[in-house]
């Protein structure tokens, strides 16, 4: 008695627990309780801010080995190397000889007006003529001439004299070098400059500064430059060519002040900071001593490799961030999706579970690493042991019981907490959730067991590349080993997922009562003790059940199903008819009605008995949710017709509808609602009294009409053009098991129906046989009347 009650109060607990909204509030809060405690650091709040005169709050000590750089010092070197390093100067030895081909091109063109052949008397070109083409000059020339000093060389007939004395001027200002700003190029005449060509980048030391021109005194170079060159021309053309070349002039010489930091960043680069070590365990300051300039280097030192953090501040961050990422992840994507609204509580139950189970996986890491590295402590999430973690686990034991959409959005979840206990890292959400959706992706794939290995595989090569990518992506320059020794991690960690996906599949199967499509192969054998025991008890279901297992695989896989879940639940869709088999018409081998002695209201009741007494024989076999949802489903809400109009004209005028109607739900699924269709097309087939194609074909239609008019399949995701599909897919197999039969008779008997005239053309044999009562015709051969009586 006390085991009894003890039974009862479990079961109206585990009920309270399965159905209460209460129960969501509490994972949510102890989840995030948890995490936020297991973010916690193991160490009491520690401050390193001080400023020289303070007084020490504690005793303050190294937590490991490290170097105390002399800032100063070394910044000093660094300044040193700056002051030494020649400021980079770059020369244009093209620009030159550009200026001049502009000048030949525009002085050519220019001259072609007066060009005429020998034997010609043609006049010159007028001055309106040439200048019609002074656009075309100035174009070429690179720079705007008034009229007046166009008119100038249009007198001169644009002599190639004039050509050449503008090049020969500028050639010598250019040759020896023009800078834009001679002040700054000034502030460096005690060190010198590199000039380097720009077209050869060949260089050379320049000491003698002031040699080189500023532009201004480039102009009046040109004047200088070209007194001895321009004194035989007259005195507008002179000043017209010194004009030209002072306005064509060009720095040929400039700054460069990026290889010039370049260089200077090299050769700071080189110079080694003065270090000086401090120890693990040394004393830095003690409790109650005053902060000075040499303790408070060093405790700066000291903040610079542990990141300080305000535990309460961090932890109530970390809290925060957990609770909205569940909530938002829920209540967006999880909370009306569709396969989980029933048994809704159970499943959130398995993802919490699977979280928490998964974030101790991350939580040993860390713990292994640190134990192992003791001066990582604070460089965990630097370090690759995060790509050892069997994360992806999650998302394909996820993907195997709930689907691959319900698997990314937890991924999502598991993804980001993980990183935050690597200290946040963007690489690791990274690695951890395309690795996992992959994972899941090529689980939902092949779900069969004998792949899980091979997704393994494929996920550890994938892991391996991506941990490549990320090595790239995080290290300017890849250390060799480092990087072969994320590829072995991240090789293991989806070997290791794979391992615990195939470990965990059973458990969670039989803690859960989940299907997977492994299971389901099981239950698809027809040697497993439910079918046998239907089989022998009634045999006239298990061929009916056969059959409808049938309908449903090929219906299924004509929409796109799931055909080997309808498959199955047409196996065991009316194991609840083992509980009184002979008042289903299809055991009734001897002929007699039991409900003939029954009120259609009793007859209802058993019939509808059948349900709960298969859904109760589904639990007890641990058959699975999926299956248990089709024995329920199977039926719907649908009238009993036939007892329900037997009482309507038995004269009783208190007939209530719902008496006779299976008490449901509706098909929730198209699997569910395909093993309707087919468990009332097999059974309404099998009756007719000579099923020709037609007949199958009409009585197809009208029953699935009939069954789409009562609102039975308003809740499953079956379309019209579904309907369709299934109603060819049973017509094609109905249509081969009820196929013409060529009838072979005895020959003494087919003379004797022939000489009796009774002979008929028909596809059946009677079930009785005509003469009960005549003699054995064939005394020589065995008679076997009796076997299986």
């Amino acid at each position: 008695m006390k085991k009894t009650k003890t039974d009862n109060w479990l079961k109206r607990t585990r009920g309270y627990l399965l159905s209460t909204p209460h129960l969501l509030w509490f994972m949510l809060i102890a989840i995030t309780v948890a995490f936020t405690a297991f973010q916690t650091p193991d160490q009491n709040k520690i401050s390193y801010s001080y400023q020289i005169g303070d007084v020490a709050q504690r005793d303050i000590k190294a937590p490991k080995n490290f170097f105390l750089e002399d800032k100063e010092v070394t910044s000093a070197r660094k300044n040193q190397v700056k002051d030494v390093v020649k400021t980079v100067y770059d020369f244009d030895e093209n620009l030159a000889v550009d200026i001049s081909s502009r000048i030949e091109t525009a002085m050519d063109f220019a001259r072609q007006l007066f060009e005429k052949p020998e034997s010609s008397d043609a006049p010159d070109p007028t001055l309106a003529m040439a200048l019609a083409v002074k656009p075309e000059f100035e174009k070429k020339l690179g720079m705007e001439i008034s009229n007046g000093a166009y008119t100038i060389l249009y007198k001169s007939q644009f002599e190639m004299n004039i050509t050449l004395k503008i090049k020969n001027i500028l050639d010598k200002i250019l040759s020896n070098g023009v800078v834009a700003n001679k002040e700054i190029l000034l502030e460096e005449e005690g060190k010198g400059i590199i000039l380097r060509t720009i077209q050869s980048n060949e260089e050379r030391a320049v000491n003698n500064l002031k040699a080189v021109y500023g532009p201004d005194q480039a102009k009046a170079m040109v004047r200088i430059e070209g007194q001895p060159l321009l004194k035989k021309l007259n005195y507008n053309l002179s000043n017209l060519i010194v004009d030209i070349c002072q306005r064509l002039l060009q720095p040929n010489i400039t700054l460069n002040k990026n290889e010039t930091e370049n260089r200077i960043q090299d050769a700071q680069s080189k110079i080694m900071p003065i270090l000086y070590q401090i120890k693990a365990g040394e004393m830095i300051v003690r409790e109650g001593e005053r902060v000075d300039k040499i303790k408070l280097i060093k405790l700066t030192a000291l903040k610079e490799q542990v990141v300080e953090k305000d535990i309460y501040m961090s932890g109530t961050g970390t809290a925060m961030l957990t609770c909205f990422l569940i909530l938002v992840v829920y209540y967006l994507f999880l909370k009306d999706h569709k396969r989980l609204k029933t048994d809704h509580n159970t499943h959130m139950i398995f993802l919490a579970l699977g979280l928490v189970l998964y974030l101790i996986f991350a939580k040993i890491v860390i713990y292994v690493a640190q134990s192992a590295h003791p001066e990582m402590a604070w460089q965990i999430a630097a370090s690759s042991f995060y790509m050892v973690v069997p994360i992806q686990a999650g998302a394909m034991i996820t993907c195997l019981f709930l689907g691959f959409d319900i698997a990314v959005f937890f991924t999502i979840v598991l993804s980001v907490l993980a990183s935050l206990a690597f200290g946040g890292s963007f690489q690791v959400f990274f690695f951890f959730f395309f690795s996992s959706i992959t994972a899941a992706y090529w689980i939902d794939q092949r779900q069969a067991r004998k792949n899980f290995i091979i997704a393994g595989v494929k996920l550890a090569i994938f892991n391996s590349i991506l941990a490549i990518a990320l090595g790239f992506y995080s290290l300017a320059h890849p250390d060799p080993m480092l990087l072969a020794k994320e590829v072995i991690f991240a090789f293991c960690g989806g070997l290791f997922a794979a391992t615990l996906t195939i470990g965990f599949t059973p458990l969670i199967e039989i803690l859960f009562n989940y299907t997977t499509a492994a299971k389901l192969l099981e239950f698809a054998n027809l040697d497993q003790p439910l079918i046998k025991k239907l089989m022998i008890e009634a045999p006239g279901t298990y061929n009916h059940s056969v059959i409808v297992a049938t309908l449903a695989e090929a219906a299924a896989s004509a929409v796109s199903a799931n055909s080997l879940q309808a498959k199955v639940m047409g196996y065991y869709h009316d194991i609840g008819k083992l509980d009184k088999t002979m008042y289903f018409i299809e055991n009734q081998a001897d002929g007699k009605n039991r409900h003939d002695k029954l009120s259609p209201s009793m007859s209802a009741l058993i019939l509808i008995q059948h349900v709960k007494k298969g859904v109760e024989l589904a639990k007890k076999y641990k058959l699975g949710n999926e299956i248990v949802q089709g024995i329920s489903q199977h039926h719907g809400t649908s009238l009993i017709k036939y007892f329900y109009n037997k009482s309507l004209n038995s004269g009783n005028e208190n007939v209530n509808e719902e008496d006779f109607r299976y008490p449901g739900p509706k098909p929730q699924t198209r699997e569910a609602g395909i093993v309707m269709l087919a468990d009332v097309v097999e059974a309404a087939v099998r009756a007719l009294e000579r099923p020709t194609p037609s007949k199958i074909k009409g009585r197809v239609k009208e029953l699935i009409n009939d069954i789409f008019a009562d609102g039975q399949l308003e809740e499953c995701e079956l379309t019209l053009k579904d309907l369709h599909q299934i109603a060819k897919s049973f017509n094609n197999i109905l249509t081969s098991i009820y196929h013409s039969r060529i009838e072979y008779t005895d020959k003494t008997q087919e003379k004797k129906k022939e000489k009796n005239g009774t002979a008929k053309d028909s596809d059946r044999q009677s079930a009785k046989n005509e003469n009960p009562n005549a003699p054995n015709i064939a005394k020589d051969r065995t008679d076997l009347k009796r076997l299986g009586l």
